[in-house]
């Protein structure tokens, strides 16, 4: 982690509950994956009650000069009360959003004549997520029944947008969190505040946050997802769905996935199949790793980078995973005169160029154990 800075300040307020400082924390999040915010706390009440926090809302904030930089919100999902020093008590709280109760639901149901994002809107609203929005660029055809068998509605969510290519993020406010479902990253937007600095300079204290660590990597991955299925209604093969990657380069673009059945019943409905499977499998062809302690760095949103020797790093790109970390000393009465004092903070992120497109990593649908009731075609789900 880089060196103690005095401007920095994290703070965790729960909607219900007592006064805690935060001793340290550890963040986790990524496109279309629910966050998880890890925060080691203390308290001068022992007697603080846990468990009143528990399925709550609650605001961790990152600061820095007395201005909020991020803010992140979400549901305590966990809760522990750990040992009492000389005044003050530990506590650790798990914030996460509120899309995890969809881990905790799971259903039987099949959808008719419905679009893709007509049924994830339907599952949201039965799981009361109200903070939601959809940003559609592509045409989506109604799918003449769609089954969610026996899958958790996290699962199915999933599921269903990789199928046609949607990914989402979540948007922090200081009192909510929104869910947002895309299914064209380029459109979501960049971090205010002006470009992200690089310097590599160690020695002293920053002057400014900063990446500090920068490398690129190139990777062979699938290049050709070939999609055939029958259609029961003429019993002909439909002409297979395909589409090749256009950033090759030298790579040798034989090697290919081939998935039958499609789960199509018409060449129409598999063509937007393929140029969602393509970004999903070669999410990390091409893929930067940086670290340093920028906290304005958001999965999914696009900023410039500058101040890197190698001019072709200058440029746009966007985070898809992150890892925050921060450690703050100086409320600790127990830490004394010669206590450490200050708060450090460090990110670790791994970036794709703006112009990249990205998708989720195709899933599988699940496989019922029970004896399967066709129709007079034959389907099965």
């Amino acid at each position: 982690m880089p060196a103690y800075s005095r401007d920095l300040r994290f703070t965790f307020v729960p909607e219900h509950g007592g006064a805690f400082e935060v001793n340290a924390f550890t963040f986790e999040e990524a496109l279309s994956e629910p966050y998880r915010l890890c925060v080691q706390l203390s308290s001068l009440d022992a007697a603080a009650n846990a468990g009143a926090l528990l399925d709550q809302p609650a605001l961790f904030t990152i600061w820095r000069g007395g201005q909020p930089i991020r803010h992140i919100h979400g549901i305590v999902s966990e809760c522990e009360r750990a040992d009492t020093g000389c005044r003050r008590t530990c506590y650790r709280a798990v914030m996460a959003p509120s899309l995890v109760r969809a881990a905790r639901c799971s259903g039987w149901r099949i959808y008719q004549y419905l679009t893709v994002p007509e049924i994830m809107a339907d599952v949201l609203q039965r799981l009361g997520i109200a903070d939601y929005e959809q940003h559609t660029a592509a045409d989506h055809p109604r799918r003449a029944y769609c089954v969610q068998a026996g899958d958790t509605d996290l699962q199915f969510l999933n599921r269903l947008a990789a199928e046609e290519g949607y990914l989402y993020r979540f948007d922090h406010t200081e009192r909510s969190h929104r869910l947002i479902h895309a299914d064209r990253i380029r459109g979501l937007g960049e971090i205010q505040g002006g470009p992200v600095v690089y310097n590599a300079a160690c020695g002293g204290a920053p002057r400014e946050p900063a990446l500090r660590r920068f490398t690129f990597a190139v990777r062979v991955r699938t290049s050709v997802p070939l999609q055939r299925d029958a259609a029961h209604t003429n019993l002909r093969d439909v002409p297979p769905s395909a589409r090749v990657a256009a950033d090759l380069g030298m790579h040798d673009a034989r090697p290919g996935r081939y998935a039958y059945p499609g789960a199509y019943p018409r060449n129409e409905a598999g063509k937007p199949f393929a140029p969602s499977l393509l970004p999903g499998l070669r999410r990390d062809a091409r893929v930067a790793f940086a670290q340093g302690d920028d906290a304005r760095l958001v999965p999914g949103l696009a900023f410039n980078l500058i101040g890197h020797p190698r001019q072709e790093w200058n440029k746009a790109w966007r985070p898809v995973r992150l890892r925050h970390q921060g450690v703050q000393h100086g409320g600790h009465d127990e830490a004394g005169a010669g206590g450490k004092r200050g708060t450090r903070y460090h990110c670790a992120a791994e970036l794709i160029p703006e112009t990249a497109d990205w998708k989720p990593e195709p899933g599988l649908k699940p496989r019922p154990s029970a004896p399967l009731q066709p129709d007079r075609f034959s389907r099965t789900a």
